[in-house]
């Protein structure tokens, strides 16, 4: 069983990397215009914070979310 999760977060981990990238990307974007992380997530429609909410709090993407945390903070230093 922990195999597969392991397997599954390998799997997912380019997905998730993309996805932190992009939004990090759009922190940064939204940081030098002078709006605040809040301000960003009050703008995003309700489909996307639905979205957002599913692929950082699910359970079964914790470890891909961690390696690609981990992996994006070693790429951008």
């Amino acid at each position: 069983m922990i195999g597969v999760y392991l397997l599954l977060s390998l799997a997912l981990l380019p997905v998730q990397y993309k996805y932190l990238s992009a939004l990090r990307e759009k922190e940064m974007v939204n940081k030098q215009a002078g709006k605040t992380q809040g301000d960003m997530y009050d703008k995003m429609n309700t489909g996307d914070l639905f979205l957002h909410e599913n692929a950082q709090g699910n359970p079964l993407f914790l470890l891909a979310n961690i390696l690609a945390s981990i992996l994006i903070r070693i790429k951008h230093r």
